[in-house]
Protein backbone atom coordinates (compact mmCIF):
# COMPACT_ATOMS: atom_id res chain seq x y z
CA UNK A 1 0.00 0.00 0.00
CA UNK A 2 1.25 3.49 -0.92
CA UNK A 3 0.66 6.62 1.19
CA UNK A 4 0.16 10.18 -0.02
CA UNK A 5 0.13 12.88 2.66
CA UNK A 6 -1.33 15.91 0.91
CA UNK A 7 -1.31 19.24 2.76
CA UNK A 8 -3.35 22.29 1.70
CA UNK A 9 -1.71 25.15 3.58
CA UNK A 10 -4.06 27.65 5.30
CA UNK A 11 -7.19 25.59 4.64
CA UNK A 12 -9.86 26.05 7.29
CA UNK A 13 -12.41 23.30 7.72
CA UNK A 14 -15.53 25.42 7.30
CA UNK A 15 -14.67 26.31 3.68
CA UNK A 16 -14.85 22.67 2.55
CA UNK A 17 -18.25 21.80 1.07
CA UNK A 18 -18.14 18.22 2.34
CA UNK A 19 -17.76 19.60 5.88
CA UNK A 20 -20.75 21.93 5.66
CA UNK A 21 -19.71 24.98 3.61
CA UNK A 22 -22.62 26.35 1.56
CA UNK A 23 -20.47 27.06 -1.49
CA UNK A 24 -19.51 24.10 -3.66
CA UNK A 25 -15.81 24.84 -3.48
CA UNK A 26 -14.46 21.29 -3.33
CA UNK A 27 -16.05 18.71 -5.67
CA UNK A 28 -12.91 16.55 -5.63
CA UNK A 29 -12.56 16.61 -1.84
CA UNK A 30 -16.29 15.88 -1.66
CA UNK A 31 -15.74 12.83 -3.85
CA UNK A 32 -12.83 11.63 -1.71
CA UNK A 33 -15.02 12.03 1.38
CA UNK A 34 -17.79 9.99 -0.26
CA UNK A 35 -15.27 7.28 -1.11
CA UNK A 36 -13.57 7.44 2.27
CA UNK A 37 -13.88 9.22 5.61
CA UNK A 38 -13.95 12.85 6.73
CA UNK A 39 -13.72 14.57 10.11
CA UNK A 40 -15.69 17.67 11.09
CA UNK A 41 -13.72 18.37 14.26
CA UNK A 42 -10.07 17.84 13.46
CA UNK A 43 -7.64 20.27 15.09
CA UNK A 44 -4.17 21.30 14.01
CA UNK A 45 -1.75 21.22 16.93
CA UNK A 46 -0.64 24.78 16.12
CA UNK A 47 -1.71 27.88 14.22
CA UNK A 48 1.15 28.37 11.78
CA UNK A 49 3.04 26.16 9.40
CA UNK A 50 6.40 25.13 10.86
CA UNK A 51 5.26 24.00 14.34
CA UNK A 52 2.15 22.41 12.87
CA UNK A 53 4.15 20.49 10.28
CA UNK A 54 6.56 19.28 12.95
CA UNK A 55 3.69 17.81 14.96
CA UNK A 56 2.24 15.97 11.97
CA UNK A 57 5.30 13.79 11.45
CA UNK A 58 6.66 13.62 15.01
CA UNK A 59 3.40 12.92 16.81
CA UNK A 60 4.53 15.43 19.46
CA UNK A 61 3.11 18.68 20.79
CA UNK A 62 4.74 21.89 19.50
CA UNK A 63 6.63 22.52 22.74
CA UNK A 64 8.45 19.21 22.19
CA UNK A 65 9.43 19.74 18.55
CA UNK A 66 12.04 22.49 18.97
CA UNK A 67 10.18 24.94 16.73
CA UNK A 68 8.91 28.09 18.40
CA UNK A 69 10.35 31.07 16.52
CA UNK A 70 10.40 31.64 12.79
CA UNK A 71 13.84 30.21 12.07
CA UNK A 72 14.09 27.43 14.64
CA UNK A 73 15.05 24.00 13.31
CA UNK A 74 13.65 20.64 14.31
CA UNK A 75 14.77 18.79 17.40
CA UNK A 76 16.81 15.92 15.94
CA UNK A 77 15.66 13.44 18.61
CA UNK A 78 12.00 13.38 17.56
CA UNK A 79 10.28 10.20 16.40
CA UNK A 80 9.52 10.74 12.72
CA UNK A 81 6.85 9.19 10.48
CA UNK A 82 8.92 9.24 7.24
CA UNK A 83 11.76 7.46 9.05
CA UNK A 84 9.40 4.77 10.31
CA UNK A 85 8.06 4.24 6.79
CA UNK A 86 11.50 4.24 5.19
CA UNK A 87 12.73 1.67 7.73
CA UNK A 88 9.84 -0.55 6.62
CA UNK A 89 10.65 -0.50 2.92
CA UNK A 90 8.89 2.64 1.66
CA UNK A 91 10.43 5.01 -0.85
CA UNK A 92 9.83 8.33 0.89
CA UNK A 93 9.67 11.48 -1.22
CA UNK A 94 8.81 15.07 -0.31
CA UNK A 95 7.62 17.83 -2.64
CA UNK A 96 7.53 21.17 -0.81
CA UNK A 97 6.55 24.61 -2.06
CA UNK A 98 7.85 26.64 0.90
CA UNK A 99 10.75 27.30 3.23
CA UNK A 100 8.76 26.47 6.36
CA UNK A 101 8.77 22.78 5.39
CA UNK A 102 12.16 22.28 3.78
CA UNK A 103 15.63 20.82 4.06
CA UNK A 104 16.72 24.13 5.56
CA UNK A 105 14.61 23.39 8.64
CA UNK A 106 15.43 19.68 8.84
CA UNK A 107 12.18 18.35 7.36
CA UNK A 108 14.03 16.04 4.96
CA UNK A 109 14.69 13.58 7.79
CA UNK A 110 13.69 10.08 6.76
CA UNK A 111 13.11 10.98 3.11
CA UNK A 112 14.77 9.11 0.28
CA UNK A 113 14.38 12.29 -1.79
CA UNK A 114 13.17 15.73 -0.74
CA UNK A 115 12.55 18.46 -3.31
CA UNK A 116 12.51 22.08 -2.15
CA UNK A 117 10.65 23.19 -5.25
CA UNK A 118 10.55 26.85 -4.22
CA UNK A 119 14.31 26.78 -4.90
CA UNK A 120 14.09 24.78 -8.13
CA UNK A 121 15.25 26.43 -11.37
CA UNK A 122 12.63 24.66 -13.46
CA UNK A 123 9.91 25.80 -11.07
CA UNK A 124 11.11 29.40 -11.32
CA UNK A 125 10.82 29.15 -15.09
CA UNK A 126 7.30 27.70 -14.85
CA UNK A 127 6.25 30.54 -12.55
CA UNK A 128 7.80 33.11 -14.90
CA UNK A 129 6.02 31.57 -17.90
CA UNK A 130 2.70 32.28 -16.14
CA UNK A 131 3.79 35.91 -15.62
CA UNK A 132 4.03 35.04 -11.95
CA UNK A 133 6.70 36.90 -10.03
CA UNK A 134 9.51 34.51 -9.10
CA UNK A 135 10.23 36.60 -5.94
CA UNK A 136 13.74 37.54 -6.93
CA UNK A 137 16.63 35.38 -8.03
CA UNK A 138 16.46 32.81 -5.24
CA UNK A 139 12.85 31.76 -4.67
CA UNK A 140 9.49 31.19 -6.32
CA UNK A 141 6.02 30.24 -5.10
CA UNK A 142 5.04 27.06 -6.99
CA UNK A 143 1.41 26.18 -7.53
CA UNK A 144 0.02 22.72 -6.84
CA UNK A 145 0.15 21.88 -10.55
CA UNK A 146 3.92 22.35 -10.36
CA UNK A 147 4.20 19.94 -7.44
CA UNK A 148 2.00 17.41 -9.19
CA UNK A 149 4.06 17.67 -12.36
CA UNK A 150 7.22 16.84 -10.44
CA UNK A 151 5.54 14.08 -8.42
CA UNK A 152 4.23 12.31 -11.54
CA UNK A 153 7.63 12.76 -13.18
CA UNK A 154 9.21 11.00 -10.18
CA UNK A 155 6.58 8.26 -10.32
CA UNK A 156 7.13 7.51 -13.99
CA UNK A 157 10.91 7.55 -13.59
CA UNK A 158 10.84 4.83 -10.93
CA UNK A 159 9.65 2.31 -13.50
CA UNK A 160 8.25 -1.00 -12.33
CA UNK A 161 9.43 -0.84 -8.74
CA UNK A 162 7.27 -2.84 -6.38
CA UNK A 163 8.36 -0.92 -3.30
CA UNK A 164 5.53 1.12 -1.76
CA UNK A 165 6.01 4.88 -1.76
CA UNK A 166 5.20 7.67 0.66
CA UNK A 167 4.69 11.15 -0.76
CA UNK A 168 4.55 14.39 1.13
CA UNK A 169 2.94 17.03 -1.11
CA UNK A 170 2.93 20.44 0.61
CA UNK A 171 0.99 22.98 -1.45
CA UNK A 172 0.35 26.67 -0.75
CA UNK A 173 -2.37 27.61 -3.24
CA UNK A 174 -4.68 28.72 -0.40
CA UNK A 175 -1.89 30.74 1.23
CA UNK A 176 -1.49 34.41 0.41
CA UNK A 177 -0.47 35.81 -2.03
CA UNK A 178 -3.03 34.11 -4.25
CA UNK A 179 -1.66 33.16 -7.65
CA UNK A 180 -4.37 31.05 -9.28
CA UNK A 181 -6.14 32.03 -12.55
CA UNK A 182 -8.96 34.51 -11.99
CA UNK A 183 -11.47 32.27 -13.78
CA UNK A 184 -11.72 30.22 -10.58
CA UNK A 185 -13.08 33.22 -8.60
CA UNK A 186 -16.62 32.26 -9.60
CA UNK A 187 -18.22 33.70 -6.45
CA UNK A 188 -16.60 37.12 -6.79
CA UNK A 189 -18.85 40.09 -7.60
CA UNK A 190 -18.13 41.06 -11.24
CA UNK A 191 -19.03 44.66 -10.36
CA UNK A 192 -16.32 44.89 -7.69
CA UNK A 193 -13.90 47.75 -8.38
CA UNK A 194 -11.98 47.90 -5.11
CA UNK A 195 -8.29 47.52 -4.48
CA UNK A 196 -8.16 43.86 -3.42
CA UNK A 197 -6.39 41.71 -6.01
CA UNK A 198 -5.19 38.78 -3.91
CA UNK A 199 -1.61 39.46 -5.03
CA UNK A 200 1.15 41.06 -2.99
CA UNK A 201 -0.05 41.53 0.60
CA UNK A 202 -3.80 41.02 0.17
CA UNK A 203 -4.84 41.40 3.81
CA UNK A 204 -3.31 44.88 3.82
CA UNK A 205 -5.44 45.77 0.77
CA UNK A 206 -8.71 45.34 2.67
CA UNK A 207 -10.30 48.64 3.75
CA UNK A 208 -13.96 47.72 4.32
CA UNK A 209 -16.48 44.89 4.47
CA UNK A 210 -16.85 44.68 0.70
CA UNK A 211 -13.10 44.34 0.30
CA UNK A 212 -13.14 41.60 2.92
CA UNK A 213 -15.84 39.68 1.08
CA UNK A 214 -13.92 39.97 -2.16
CA UNK A 215 -10.82 38.56 -0.48
CA UNK A 216 -12.87 35.64 0.85
CA UNK A 217 -14.17 35.10 -2.69
CA UNK A 218 -10.57 34.99 -3.94
CA UNK A 219 -9.61 32.56 -1.17
CA UNK A 220 -12.48 30.31 -2.24
CA UNK A 221 -11.28 30.66 -5.82
CA UNK A 222 -7.83 29.48 -4.77
CA UNK A 223 -9.45 26.50 -3.07
CA UNK A 224 -11.47 25.71 -6.21
CA UNK A 225 -8.28 25.82 -8.27
CA UNK A 226 -6.42 23.62 -5.76
CA UNK A 227 -9.30 21.14 -5.68
CA UNK A 228 -9.39 20.98 -9.48
CA UNK A 229 -5.65 20.29 -9.67
CA UNK A 230 -5.93 17.64 -6.96
CA UNK A 231 -8.56 16.01 -9.15
CA UNK A 232 -6.07 15.93 -12.02
CA UNK A 233 -3.50 14.25 -9.76
CA UNK A 234 -6.09 11.68 -8.68
CA UNK A 235 -6.86 11.02 -12.35
CA UNK A 236 -3.16 10.39 -13.05
CA UNK A 237 -3.05 7.88 -10.19
CA UNK A 238 -6.17 6.16 -11.53
CA UNK A 239 -4.64 6.00 -15.01
CA UNK A 240 -1.67 4.13 -13.52
CA UNK A 241 -3.93 1.79 -11.46
CA UNK A 242 -2.47 3.17 -8.23
CA UNK A 243 -5.33 5.06 -6.61
CA UNK A 244 -7.07 2.12 -4.95
CA UNK A 245 -3.73 0.81 -3.68
CA UNK A 246 -2.99 4.14 -1.99
CA UNK A 247 -3.94 5.66 1.35
CA UNK A 248 -4.64 9.28 0.43
CA UNK A 249 -4.66 11.67 3.39
CA UNK A 250 -5.67 15.30 2.76
CA UNK A 251 -5.25 17.81 5.59
CA UNK A 252 -4.91 21.50 6.33
CA UNK A 253 -1.94 22.52 8.46
CA UNK A 254 -3.92 25.39 10.03
CA UNK A 255 -6.80 27.64 9.08
CA UNK A 256 -7.10 31.29 8.13
CA UNK A 257 -8.88 34.17 9.81
CA UNK A 258 -10.88 36.88 8.04
CA UNK A 259 -11.33 39.40 10.86
CA UNK A 260 -13.68 37.20 12.90
CA UNK A 261 -11.94 38.53 16.02
CA UNK A 262 -10.45 41.66 14.52
CA UNK A 263 -7.52 39.64 13.14
CA UNK A 264 -6.65 38.36 9.68
CA UNK A 265 -4.25 35.68 8.54
CA UNK A 266 -2.91 33.05 10.93
CA UNK A 267 -0.41 32.49 13.71
CA UNK A 268 -2.18 35.26 15.63
CA UNK A 269 -4.29 33.53 18.28
CA UNK A 270 -5.90 30.13 18.89
CA UNK A 271 -9.40 30.80 17.60
CA UNK A 272 -11.47 28.05 15.97
CA UNK A 273 -11.04 29.56 12.50
CA UNK A 274 -7.29 29.11 12.84
CA UNK A 275 -7.12 25.69 14.49
CA UNK A 276 -9.96 23.62 13.02
CA UNK A 277 -8.85 21.99 9.76
CA UNK A 278 -10.13 19.41 7.29
CA UNK A 279 -9.02 15.78 7.45
CA UNK A 280 -10.17 13.50 4.63
CA UNK A 281 -8.83 9.99 4.03
CA UNK A 282 -9.47 7.52 1.22
CA UNK A 283 -8.34 3.90 1.10
CA UNK A 284 -10.98 1.40 -0.07
CA UNK A 285 -8.87 -1.51 1.17
CA UNK A 286 -8.89 -0.35 4.78
CA UNK A 287 -11.40 2.44 5.45
CA UNK A 288 -15.18 2.81 5.48
CA UNK A 289 -16.76 4.80 2.67
CA UNK A 290 -18.97 7.86 2.97
CA UNK A 291 -18.52 8.30 6.72
CA UNK A 292 -18.26 11.80 8.23
CA UNK A 293 -17.22 11.72 11.89
CA UNK A 294 -18.06 14.34 14.48
CA UNK A 295 -15.63 13.02 17.10
CA UNK A 296 -12.83 15.34 18.16
CA UNK A 297 -9.49 14.32 16.64
CA UNK A 298 -6.13 16.03 16.28
CA UNK A 299 -3.28 16.19 13.82
CA UNK A 300 -0.93 14.10 15.97
CA UNK A 301 -3.40 11.23 15.48
CA UNK A 302 -2.61 11.02 11.77
CA UNK A 303 0.90 9.49 11.99
CA UNK A 304 -0.14 6.58 14.25
CA UNK A 305 -3.19 6.03 12.04
CA UNK A 306 -1.02 5.74 8.93
CA UNK A 307 1.22 3.15 10.60
CA UNK A 308 -1.84 1.25 11.81
CA UNK A 309 -3.55 1.18 8.41
CA UNK A 310 -0.30 0.08 6.74
CA UNK A 311 0.01 -2.79 9.22
CA UNK A 312 3.31 -1.49 10.62
CA UNK A 313 4.50 -1.55 14.23
CA UNK A 314 3.28 1.32 16.37
CA UNK A 315 5.74 4.05 17.35
CA UNK A 316 5.43 4.22 21.15
CA UNK A 317 6.72 7.80 21.31
CA UNK A 318 3.85 9.17 19.20
CA UNK A 319 1.49 11.06 21.52
CA UNK A 320 -1.58 10.74 19.30
CA UNK A 321 -3.87 7.75 18.83
CA UNK A 322 -4.80 5.70 15.80
CA UNK A 323 -8.24 6.64 14.50
CA UNK A 324 -9.12 2.99 13.85
CA UNK A 325 -11.45 2.68 16.90
CA UNK A 326 -13.70 5.32 15.31
CA UNK A 327 -13.85 3.28 12.12
CA UNK A 328 -14.81 0.28 14.23
CA UNK A 329 -17.70 2.11 15.89
CA UNK A 330 -16.28 4.00 18.88
CA UNK A 331 -18.01 7.33 19.55
CA UNK A 332 -15.02 9.18 21.04
CA UNK A 333 -11.25 8.90 20.96
CA UNK A 334 -10.09 11.63 23.35
CA UNK A 335 -11.30 13.00 26.66
CA UNK A 336 -9.46 16.21 25.76
CA UNK A 337 -6.80 17.47 23.35
CA UNK A 338 -3.99 19.99 23.85
CA UNK A 339 -3.03 22.54 21.18
CA UNK A 340 -0.26 25.15 21.29
CA UNK A 341 0.45 28.32 19.32
CA UNK A 342 4.05 29.46 19.80
CA UNK A 343 4.10 33.01 18.45
CA UNK A 344 6.85 33.23 15.82
CA UNK A 345 8.57 36.48 16.86
CA UNK A 346 9.10 36.11 20.62
CA UNK A 347 10.12 32.95 22.47
CA UNK A 348 8.14 33.88 25.57
CA UNK A 349 4.83 34.53 23.80
CA UNK A 350 2.51 31.59 23.32
CA UNK A 351 -1.07 30.46 23.64
CA UNK A 352 -2.10 27.01 24.79
CA UNK A 353 -5.50 25.42 24.37
CA UNK A 354 -7.34 22.48 25.88
CA UNK A 355 -10.61 21.31 24.32
CA UNK A 356 -12.60 18.50 25.90
CA UNK A 357 -15.18 16.19 24.37
CA UNK A 358 -17.99 18.15 26.08
CA UNK A 359 -17.11 21.22 23.99
CA UNK A 360 -15.37 23.31 26.62
CA UNK A 361 -12.29 25.19 25.45
CA UNK A 362 -9.68 26.61 27.81
CA UNK A 363 -7.16 29.17 26.49
CA UNK A 364 -4.06 30.32 28.36
CA UNK A 365 -2.09 33.20 26.82
CA UNK A 366 1.43 34.19 27.94
CA UNK A 367 2.47 37.64 26.63
CA UNK A 368 5.89 38.44 25.14
CA UNK A 369 8.78 40.32 26.75
CA UNK A 370 8.39 43.94 27.80
CA UNK A 371 9.85 45.54 24.67
CA UNK A 372 7.57 43.62 22.36
CA UNK A 373 4.58 44.29 24.63
CA UNK A 374 5.18 48.02 24.26
CA UNK A 375 5.55 47.61 20.51
CA UNK A 376 2.30 45.63 20.26
CA UNK A 377 0.44 48.25 22.32
CA UNK A 378 1.73 51.14 20.20
CA UNK A 379 0.87 49.20 17.06
CA UNK A 380 -2.67 48.68 18.30
CA UNK A 381 -3.13 52.37 19.06
CA UNK A 382 -1.74 53.17 15.62
CA UNK A 383 -4.27 50.77 14.12
CA UNK A 384 -7.03 52.52 16.07
CA UNK A 385 -6.07 55.99 14.81
CA UNK A 386 -5.73 54.71 11.26
CA UNK A 387 -9.21 53.21 11.46
CA UNK A 388 -10.59 56.66 12.33
CA UNK A 389 -9.19 57.89 9.00
CA UNK A 390 -10.66 54.81 7.28
CA UNK A 391 -14.07 54.34 8.93
CA UNK A 392 -14.79 51.25 6.84
CA UNK A 393 -12.15 49.32 8.78
CA UNK A 394 -13.81 49.89 12.17
CA UNK A 395 -16.29 46.97 11.78
CA UNK A 396 -13.42 44.74 10.64
CA UNK A 397 -11.04 45.55 13.47
CA UNK A 398 -13.40 46.26 16.34
CA UNK A 399 -16.79 44.81 15.40
CA UNK A 400 -16.21 41.81 17.67
CA UNK A 401 -15.90 44.20 20.65
CA UNK A 402 -19.13 46.03 19.74
CA UNK A 403 -20.96 42.70 19.66
CA UNK A 404 -20.02 42.17 23.31
CA UNK A 405 -21.89 45.29 24.43
CA UNK A 406 -20.79 48.19 26.62
CA UNK A 407 -18.96 45.98 29.12
CA UNK A 408 -16.97 44.35 26.32
CA UNK A 409 -16.03 47.72 24.85
CA UNK A 410 -14.92 49.10 28.21
CA UNK A 411 -12.84 46.03 28.93
CA UNK A 412 -11.17 46.19 25.51
CA UNK A 413 -10.45 49.92 25.81
CA UNK A 414 -9.54 50.32 29.48
CA UNK A 415 -8.46 46.97 30.92
CA UNK A 416 -6.94 44.79 28.19
CA UNK A 417 -4.19 47.28 27.24
CA UNK A 418 -2.92 47.41 30.83
CA UNK A 419 -3.06 43.61 31.15
CA UNK A 420 -0.88 43.41 28.03
CA UNK A 421 1.53 46.15 29.15
CA UNK A 422 2.02 44.58 32.57
CA UNK A 423 2.64 41.16 31.01
CA UNK A 424 -0.12 39.40 32.95
CA UNK A 425 -1.00 35.94 31.57
CA UNK A 426 -4.69 35.58 30.74
CA UNK A 427 -6.95 32.55 30.97
CA UNK A 428 -10.36 32.16 29.37
CA UNK A 429 -12.95 29.42 29.11
CA UNK A 430 -15.44 29.02 26.25
CA UNK A 431 -18.39 26.69 25.77
CA UNK A 432 -18.25 25.85 22.06
CA UNK A 433 -21.66 24.17 22.12
CA UNK A 434 -23.48 27.35 23.13
CA UNK A 435 -20.90 29.83 21.82
CA UNK A 436 -19.23 28.34 18.71
CA UNK A 437 -17.89 31.74 17.57
CA UNK A 438 -16.16 32.36 20.93
CA UNK A 439 -17.72 35.77 21.51
CA UNK A 440 -18.25 35.44 25.23
CA UNK A 441 -16.46 33.63 27.99
CA UNK A 442 -17.94 30.85 30.10
CA UNK A 443 -17.70 30.90 33.88
CA UNK A 444 -17.06 27.49 35.38
CA UNK A 445 -14.15 27.44 37.83
CA UNK A 446 -14.20 23.67 38.25
CA UNK A 447 -14.11 23.04 34.51
CA UNK A 448 -11.33 25.60 34.03
CA UNK A 449 -9.24 23.96 36.73
CA UNK A 450 -9.89 20.53 35.20
CA UNK A 451 -8.72 21.62 31.75
CA UNK A 452 -5.76 23.54 33.18
CA UNK A 453 -4.65 20.22 34.62
CA UNK A 454 -3.95 18.90 31.13
CA UNK A 455 -1.41 21.69 30.62
CA UNK A 456 0.18 20.86 33.95
CA UNK A 457 0.50 17.26 32.81
CA UNK A 458 2.18 18.39 29.59
CA UNK A 459 4.57 20.60 31.57
CA UNK A 460 5.61 17.67 33.74
CA UNK A 461 6.99 15.89 30.70
CA UNK A 462 10.60 16.27 29.63
CA UNK A 463 11.06 19.71 28.10
CA UNK A 464 12.74 19.97 24.70
CA UNK A 465 14.85 23.08 24.18
CA UNK A 466 14.51 25.05 20.96
CA UNK A 467 17.36 24.64 18.51
CA UNK A 468 18.11 27.35 15.98
CA UNK A 469 19.58 27.15 12.52
CA UNK A 470 23.32 27.47 12.85
CA UNK A 471 26.44 27.70 10.73
CA UNK A 472 27.68 29.96 7.96
CA UNK A 473 25.55 28.36 5.26
CA UNK A 474 22.43 28.85 7.37
CA UNK A 475 23.36 32.49 7.95
CA UNK A 476 23.71 33.00 4.21
CA UNK A 477 20.38 31.31 3.61
CA UNK A 478 18.69 33.52 6.20
CA UNK A 479 19.61 36.59 4.18
CA UNK A 480 18.16 35.00 1.06
CA UNK A 481 14.93 33.78 2.62
CA UNK A 482 13.91 37.13 4.11
CA UNK A 483 12.05 38.20 0.98
CA UNK A 484 10.47 34.77 0.58
CA UNK A 485 9.11 34.90 4.15
CA UNK A 486 7.96 38.48 3.63
CA UNK A 487 5.95 37.46 0.57
CA UNK A 488 4.24 34.79 2.65
CA UNK A 489 3.42 37.26 5.42
CA UNK A 490 5.78 35.67 7.95
CA UNK A 491 8.06 38.65 8.55
CA UNK A 492 6.74 41.11 11.12
CA UNK A 493 6.70 44.69 9.87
Amino acid sequence: MNVIFYVMDCLRADHVHALGYSRETTPVLDRLAREGVAFRNCYAQSGWTAPSAATMFSGQHPSRTGIHKMRDALNADLPWLPTALKDNGFSTVGFSSMYQVSKLRGFDRGFTDFFDLFLDEEMKQRCAARDQDARGAHYCLPLSEDLHYRAIKWLDARGDSYDPFFWLVWSIDTHEPFRHPEKHNTDADPAYRGGVTGRGRPFAQVKNERDKQHLIDIYDGALRYQDEKLGELVAELEKRDLLDDTLLVVVGDHGEMFWEHGLAGHGKFPWQEELRVPLIMRCPQALPQGKVYGAMVQMIDVAPTILDICGLPAEPRFKGKSLRPLFDGASDLHEAIVLEVPFPFDRAERARVVIDKDGFKFVEYTPPGFGRRVKKLLKEYGRLWLSLLRPGTIPLLYGHHFRKGISGLLKAACIDPWIMLLGIPTRRLFDLKTDPTERRGAYNAAKQAELRGYLDALDRGEAVGAKSLAGASAAEQEKKIEEHLKQLGYVEE
